[in-house]
C-alpha cells in the first residue's frame, strides 16, 4: 500500500509556528511588503521548515496577481542568433526567479498597439513587461499609461518617462574608434547595428564623435548599415574589401558582425589585424573564441538583464525607480 502523502501545512498551523495571526502569514505569503521585517523573517521560516508550498492559481485569485512577467521581443526570434539577448534574458530569469516570479517569453510588433499581444498584455494576465531592442515607443508607452509596470533594455527613442536599462553607448563607440586611431589606422570605417534602434544609432554617433575630435571624415562608403548578424558584417566587409581604397581600420558595432567581417577576410585571402584592424562591441564569447581574438567593447551583458528585473521588481512594489546606464569599457585583445 503507498504511504499516505502528508498533508498540506493550513495557514493556522504556519500562524501557530510563528507566533503570528493568521492574517499575518496571508499577508507575507501574498508580498505585502507592509509587515514587520522579524514577523516576516519568523513566516518565512515556519512556511520552510513545514514544507509549504503556495497554489500559483488560488494566490493569483486571493492577490490580483499572475506571478508572470512577459519578456517582449520585437518582430522575430533571430535577436537569440546573436548570443547577447540570450546572456540579458538568462541574467532577467535569474533575479525574477529567486524572487518567485515566472517569464513568457512572447514576439510581437512593437508598433501595433492594437494588435493580439498588446491587448493580452493590457488585460491583466501578466503583472509586468520588460521589453528588448525597441525601434518604436508607441507600445510601451500605451502600456505604461494604462499602468502596467514597464521595463525597457535599452534606451527609448524619446525622453518620455519609461524606465529603462541601458549602457553608454555612445561613450562605447567613442573608446572603440579611438582604439583604432592609437593602433594606427587611418582610413577607419564603420559596420554599424540596426539604426533604428537606440544601441545602434549611439554607437554610431560615438563613432563620428571620435573621428570629428581626430579630424578625420569617413567616406560616405565608409559608414555601411547593419543589423548586428553574421550575416551582415561578412557582406559589408566584403563591399568595403573591394572599395578602390578600402579601409585599414573597422569599427562593427558588434561580436557577431566583427566574426563576419574577420570571416570575409579571410575568404579575401587577408588577415587580421596584419591587413585591416578590427574592433567589436559586446565583449561576449564571440570575442574570446573568434580567430584572432577580438578588442571589444566589454558591457554587462548579465548585468543588463539583472537590473532590468531588479527594477521592474521594484515597480511591482510601488517604489520609484530611475533609468539606469551602465558603464563600457574597452578590452584589448590581437584584432587591434
Amino acid at each position: 500500500m503507498a504511504a499516505e502523502s502528508k498533508a498540506k501545512p493550513t495557514y493556522s498551523e504556519i500562524a501557530a509556528a510563528a507566533g503570528v495571526s493568521e492574517a499575518t502569514v496571508s499577508r507575507v505569503l501574498n508580498g505585502d511588503e507592509r509587515v514587520h521585517p522579524d514577523r516576516a523573517k519568523r513566516v518565512r521560516k515556519a512556511v520552510e521548515k513545514m514544507g509549504y508550498s503556495r497554489n500559483r492559481a488560488a494566490a493569483a485569485l486571493a492577490s490580483g496577481k499572475t506571478g508572470l512577467i512577459a519578456i517582449v521581443i520585437e518582430d522575430d526570434l533571430g535577436v537569440f542568433e546573436d548570443p547577447f539577448w540570450a546572456t540579458v534574458s538568462s541574467g532577467v530569469s535569474k533575479v525574477l526567479m529567486a524572487n518567485e516570479l515566472q517569464t513568457l517569453l512572447m514576439v510581437t510588433q512593437a508598433n501595433k498597439v492594437d494588435g493580439a499581444i498588446a491587448r493580452y498584455l493590457d488585460s491583466g494576465e501578466v503583472d509586468g513587461a520588460i521589453f528588448f531592442q525597441l525601434h518604436r515607443d508607441t507600445l510601451v508607452k500605451n502600456l505604461s499609461k494604462h499602468g502596467l509596470p514597464v521595463v525597457v533594455v535599452g534606451a527609448p527613442h524619446k525622453d518620455s518617462g519609461l524606465v529603462y536599462v541601458d549602457v553608454d553607448q555612445r561613450g562605447g563607440g567613442h573608446i572603440a574608434t579611438n582604439q583604432l586611431f592609437e593602433a594606427g589606422c587611418e582610413r577607419l570605417a564603420m559596420i554599424t547595428g540596426d539604426v533604428g534602434t537606440t544601441a545602434g544609432r549611439r554607437r554610431l554617433d560615438g563613432f563620428l564623435d571620435a573621428c570629428s575630435e581626430a579630424e578625420y571624415r569617413a567616406p560616405k562608403q565608409y559608414i555601411l548599415n547593419g543589423d548586428f548578424s553574421f550575416e551582415s558584417g561578412k557582406a559589408l566587409m566584403s563591399k568595403l574589401l573591394a572599395l578602390k581604397i578600402p579601409p585599414d581600420g573597422v569599427f562593427c558595432a558588434n561580436d557577431l558582425m566583427a566574426a563576419g567581417a574577420i570571416a570575409a577576410l579571410e575568404e579575401a585571402g587577408l588577415s587580421c589585424p596584419d591587413d585591416v584592424r578590427i574592433v567589436g562591441f559586446d565583449d561576449s564569447v564571440i570575442a574570446q573564441t573568434v580567430r584572432p581574438p577580438l578588442t571589444s567593447v566589454r558591457q554587462d551583458i548579465t548585468g543588463l538583464g539583472e537590473t532590468a528585473a531588479s527594477l521592474m521588481i521594484k515597480l511591482l512594489q510601488g517604489i520609484k525607480v530611475t533609468p539606469v546606464v551602465l558603464p563600457t569599457e574597452l578590452v584589448i585583445r590581437a584584432s587591434c
